[in-house]
């Protein structure tokens, strides 16, 4: 799992403008800015209010940012808002608009979700002149829904408006005034009566009409609840209220509330509500004025827990934590207390509490959990030194727990993991208040390692413990802060069981080397970041204490460590090279659950990566002591632990890669060459030697294996050997080529990634060691591609991989191909056509690609035969031209795309230059790299850069604005010249019009206008000038394809889609004077909707007419069509042919008939509108 890798510093740096763009946004979506007029708007778009929200969500990860800036943006909110109000009534919002105060208070509320409405509430305006007007707009929303595609009333309030309104009042409830000074003494009954409680008779308005709002808050289900419960504290905490007797009245209304609550009638909301209530009595309120109502609710919060009646509501996880909440107060309240006012027995709640605590901290729920530790450790800070330690004891003995030792080892498959979350949580909180005596931090931190490396797996293989870590985590960074090194060095590592094994270091080197497995190892982005944090606090608070601990800090950085494949490969690596101990730690942590036990695949091959980057700079014996530990590990496997032998077969070749990569094979130092991990080979024999179902079982994961294989054979194939092994180790070639033919069986991305390496390594080193094989195995091969099986989907792909790598292994150096090399030759082109699935059509490309490739990386290169050059470039041809569609939709995409890889790979390396089909294969690029599909298009620009640097300056060279932009048409239609040849005319026209007659609306928009603004600058006939193209040879060009391709829906209807703009244009007017012929080309429109019913092609076709009929040479013919398709048998066209004629026409008598109307009854007025335009 990965944070958001370096958003956080992208935030960081875009902050500034970020909040620049928001601060004027803000302005502009409250303020009327027109004319020097500075009034409040009435509405505010939607859309406006989005793009808000959106500048405000980003800073959810690093919300301090906005605090130097919240004095500029909530400000004047609150103060259009307050205009707002007195502007009176407001009138209807638009659709797609909502009133002002509903848009500002859900920016506020967008605001406090971001950065916490305690921050927010402090910038709200406190002038209590503004609280009855505030009351007020709450009391005129009425909460009922809108109908379903109702634009939102104005009488509506949004729970967000409340929601904020609340917060507003109970800011403004803090005013030092009497609340009978603001408003006058009210008769109470009415409140009493409709709440059911019983009030003074007399009370300030202001005052009931509060208690009237919050009461009916509570039954709602969102933070309005909570902000309502907050607001009633705070009118109750009052000393005028509390002399007037209400505070004693709303509790003992609360307590009465729970005596008749039942599930089948009380509302859980309202129980939660009124829990938030008293919660936030006992929090807020002194020993004097809540200290007589303690006992009863004590009462009633553990009746919660314990009563059937009330089980309903324990339920609940905020029931639940509102609870432990009061609890927790209610026993701080007890130990504060003098005893003349406690009238709790406060040893028996202590010790009651306590226990509920400790059973809490394994709750289901993890705010439940947070709350009781939270809870713990407040209670413990209160306590007297002997019970706080038996607190501490009674934590530390849940955590000893079904724990089971093998030496320094653990097992901790029988611990609960959220009992064990919320315990490290509750010793975190200790930790933090400094509640912890010195001389208990061995069993502490004992407790604090074995937490920082928990790990358990769920019955469907998922992680659990990942909340334990980050628990841990912030345990030792509270254990860092709040401890002196003094103390901390006091203890003594044989102390500490989990660090046994490091007897020979301090305490601190332990935590800090603990901290950097994890930090660079574990699965969570959150972790490794948290473990960053708790590195840098332990080395910055305690100096001197770690091996080089400022460049270890430097290493392991928040930011660094947020993506996991940096972590593991960067961070670690030179994390390791600091000091020999974080190498063996990091090592060790490599091979287990946290590397190649990781539960994804990437993961565990990003530690085999990270395995061998740390034999870099290693001696011989050092990586043969590596490669020896993993045998070790392989060969105590099960069958089924298909996971962890992918992790360590690919750990041992990036060990064998990273070796051989880095010798060279002119030293003759023995401590550098491969000679000292030859005996792997031997695990073909042992440890790998796998049986053909591991490759073949879906149950296998074969995939994993296959991919891991693979990798394994081509690192052994490609080992260097010492001088005294010059014939190599012994290698059996039957099992060789049994796994490396059911590696190639598998057809997985990673599987097909690792075939052209392996097959040239195992292919070189067959031919050096035994030739037959070598040729035995490709021959297989070839058959296998011969069967007509391979022909559909994916099977089999591997072997068409390894033909293409192979090919330049089977040769002689000599002129003539191989007799293989030409079957290559045949049938990897041959499964470029339409005569295999569209995936076999794929893969045979991609192992054309890696044949061109493996030619040219030959010394030296391999040039191909004529022959064989022509056949490969007449398959890219037909790739390029591949058009196939299913139900899938245009699947042949694919195979363009892979063949416009291939194209490129052919002009890098120069290997189809002087083919007979060079020139059709430029057209081909330069034609898709104008379609419509934006995908391809900008595949081919890239193409196009690297066989025609020509072609790819006129169209793409300058272009900073993509392929879809106006610029980059404009370009493209600067390749058209009269010297142009055909084929490339034909190629721009034929890509030019797929996208300015059938492409997205914005690649439609672009390339129309650039297309427009060309031909405007073009002259209409030739002129002479060799560079300046003509509007007559365009529309001839486009006359001849439209011609060649009346069957070819993909490209007719494209076609007749421009020429109607054109005319539309009035582009194809201007050729009224040269040789174009319309009348051709009202007969390629005829002849393109013969008997068609594909109503597109239609439509666009009575588009085209449209424009003919404004033409004299065809005007006549265009309106004798027309006329006939009044009849036709679809009423949508007979009306479009209507519409049509109407306007070519003018005939009045068309527009008094339904031509919705059936074909029969349509005949006598048809009949008489063409004697009609007859005697026109």
């Amino acid at each position: 799992m990965d944070t958001g890798g370096d958003e956080d510093v992208k935030l960081l740096r875009a902050s500034i403008s970020h909040l620049a763009g928001l601060e004027k946004l803000i302005l502009r979506l409250v303020r009327k800015c027109k004319n020097d007029s500075n009034d409040v708007r009435s509405q505010v778009r939607l859309i406006d209010l989005g793009h808000i929200q959106a500048l405000i969500d980003p800073f959810q990860e690093d919300p301090q940012l906005l605090d130097t800036h919240l004095r500029s943006f909530i400000p004047p909110l609150v103060a259009a808002y307050l205009d707002s109000l007195h502007k009176g009534r407001r009138l209807e919002p638009k659709k797609g608009f909502v009133p002002l105060t509903h848009a500002i208070c859900r920016i506020l509320n967008h605001f406090c979700k971001v950065r916490g409405e305690k921050v927010i509430k402090g910038f709200l305006n406190n002038e209590p002149r503004y609280l009855e007007p505030v009351i007020d707009e709450f009391e005129a929303g009425v909460d009922s829904p809108p109908g379903e595609d109702e634009p939102l009333s104005q009488d509506i309030v949004p729970w967000t408006e409340r929601y904020v309104l609340f917060l507003w009042l109970s800011h403004l409830m803090l005013a030092p005034f009497p609340l009978a000074s603001m408003s006058v003494m009210q008769s109470s009954q009415e409140v009493a009566t409709a709440l059911d409680i019983k009030l003074p008779i007399e009370a300030p308005g202001i005052a009931l009409r509060v208690l009237s709002i919050c009461v009916k808050a509570f039954n709602s289900a969102s933070k309005e609840r909570n902000a309502a419960a907050h607001l009633l504290v705070r009118l109750c905490v009052r000393p005028d209220m509390q002399k007037l007797g209400l505070l004693k009245t709303l509790v003992q209304w609360s307590l009465k509330f729970f005596d008749s609550a039942s599930e089948g009638s009380t509302n859980i909301h309202q129980c939660i509500g009124i829990l938030s209530f008293l919660s936030g009595l006992v929090t807020s309120a002194t020993n004097e004025e809540i200290g007589p109502f303690l006992p009863a609710i004590y009462k009633v919060s553990q009746n919660i827990i314990a009563q059937p009646n009330l089980a309903f509501v324990k339920t609940s996880a905020v029931a639940r934590k509102l609870i432990i909440k009061t609890l927790r107060n209610i026993v701080v309240h007890s130990l504060h207390a003098s005893e003349a006012v406690n009238e709790l027995d406060t040893t028996t709640v202590v010790e009651e509490v306590i226990e509920l605590l400790l059973d809490s901290v394994a709750d289901g729920d993890t705010p439940v959990r947070y709350a009781a530790s939270k809870a713990l450790s407040i209670i413990a800070m209160k306590l007297d030194l002997e019970m706080a330690q038996e607190v501490v004891e009674a934590i530390l003995g849940s955590l000893n727990e079904n724990v089971y030792w093998q030496g320094s080892r653990r097992n901790l498959s029988g611990v609960d993991p959220l009992r064990w979350h919320g315990l490290t949580l509750t010793l975190s909180q200790l930790l933090y208040r400094r509640a912890l005596s010195p001389a208990q931090l061995p069993e502490i931190l004992n407790a604090l390692l074995l937490a920082l490396a928990f790990e358990q797996r769920s019955t469907t293989g998922g992680s659990i413990g990942t909340n334990v870590r980050d628990a841990a985590c912030f345990g030792i960074w509270a254990l860092s802060r709040r401890y002196t090194t003094a103390e901390l060095s006091a203890v003594e590592t044989s102390s500490v069981r989990a660090s046994e094994h490091r007897r020979d270091v301090s305490i601190l080197q332990v935590l800090a080397i603990e901290l950097l497995v994890v930090a660079c190892l574990d699965p969570a982005g959150n972790i490794r970041r948290g473990s960053s944090a708790a590195l840098q606090e332990l080395i910055g608070r305690h100096p001197n204490t770690v091996y080089e601990g400022i460049s270890l800090v430097q290493v392991v950085d928040f930011h660094a460590v947020g993506l996991r494949e940096r972590a593991m490969c960067r961070v670690s690596i030179e994390a390791g090279r600091l000091h020999q101990t974080y190498w063996e730690a990091l090592f060790d942590n490599l091979l287990g659950w946290r590397g190649i036990g990781s539960l994804d695949s990437a993961s565990r091959l990003f530690a085999a990566r990270a395995v061998g980057l740390l034999t870099v700079g290693k001696a011989s014996s050092v990586i043969r002591s590596m490669s020896d530990r993993i045998t070790q590990e392989l060969a105590v496997l099960k069958t089924r632990q298909v996971e962890e032998r992918q992790g360590l077969v690919s750990a041992l070749a990036a060990v064998i890669d990273e070796t051989s990569a880095r010798e060279d094979p002119s030293e003759a130092d023995e401590t550098k060459k491969g000679a000292g991990i030859t005996h792997l080979w031997g695990l073909l024999e042992r440890e790998l030697k796998l049986d053909d179902n591991t490759f073949l079982s879906p149950a296998m994961r074969p995939d994993f294996t296959a991919s891991s294989i693979c990798n394994l054979l081509g690192a052994l194939s490609y080992m260097r050997y010492s001088p005294d092994e010059h014939e190599g180790p012994q290698i059996r070639v039957e099992e060789l080529t049994r796994l490396m033919n059911l590696s190639l069986g598998r057809h997985a991305d990673s599987v097909m990634e690792a075939i052209p390496r392996t097959t040239s390594g195992v292919l070189k080193l067959l031919q050096r060691t035994s030739p037959k094989d070598a040729d035995s195995l490709v021959a297989g091969w070839l058959t296998r591609l011969d069967n007509e099986a391979s022909y559909n989907g994916l099977r089999w792909s591997g072997f068409a991989i390894a033909l293409g790598a192979s090919y330049p292994w089977l040769g002689s150096r000599e002129t003539e191909p191989s007799p293989m090399q030409r079957q290559i030759a045949e049938i990897l082109p041959f499964r470029c056509t339409s005569a295999v699935s569209i995936e076999a059509r794929t893969v045979a490309l991609s192992a054309l690609s890696i044949l061109l490739k493996n030619c040219a990386r030959t010394t030296p290169v391999s040039d191909l035969p004529s022959a064989i050059r022509d056949r490969i470039a007449n398959a890219l041809h037909v790739a390029l031209n591949d058009y196939t569609v299913t139900e899938r939709g245009d699947v042949g995409a694919l195979v363009r795309l892979e063949a416009l890889n291939t194209t490129g790979t052919a002009w890098e390396t120069g290997l189809l230059r002087g083919s007979t089909h060079e020139e059709e294969l430029h057209a081909d690029v330069l034609r898709l790299s104008l379609e419509k599909l934006d995908k391809v298009r900008l595949r081919a620009a890239q193409v196009l850069e690297k066989g025609s640097y020509e072609l790819f300056e006129a169209v793409a060279a300058g272009v900073a604005d993509g392929v879809s932009s106006y610029a980059y048409f404009v370009n493209a239609l600067t390749v058209l010249k009269p010297s142009s040849s055909p084929a490339i005319t034909e190629a721009v026209c034929l890509g030019y019009m797929t996208s300015a007659g059938m492409g997205s609306e914005s690649v439609v928009q672009n390339s129309r206008a650039a297309l427009l603004d060309t031909i405007d600058a073009w002259p209409t006939t030739a002129t002479g000038d060799i560079d300046t193209f003509n509007l007559l040879d365009i529309t001839n060009c486009l006359l001849g394809l439209l011609k060649q391709n009346l069957e070819t829906e993909r490209v007719l209807l494209p076609l007749l889609e421009i020429f109607a703009f054109l005319f539309d244009m009035q582009v194809m007017h201007r050729l009224l004077e040269t040789s174009f012929n319309f009348r051709a080309l009202l007969s390629y429109t005829q002849k393109a909707h013969f008997k068609s019913t594909h109503m597109q092609k239609l439509q666009l076709a009575l588009d085209v007419y449209r424009g003919l009929g404004t033409i004299a040479a065809t005007r006549a013919d265009t309106i004798t069509k027309l006329s006939s398709m009044l009849l036709h048998p679809f009423p949508k066209i007979r009306i479009a042919a209507a519409e049509t004629l109407w306007l070519v026409a003018g005939e009045e008598s068309l527009k008094r008939q339904d031509w919705s109307l059936p074909s029969k009854s349509l005949k006598p007025a048809v009949s008489s509108i063409k004697s009609a335009l007859a005697c026109k």
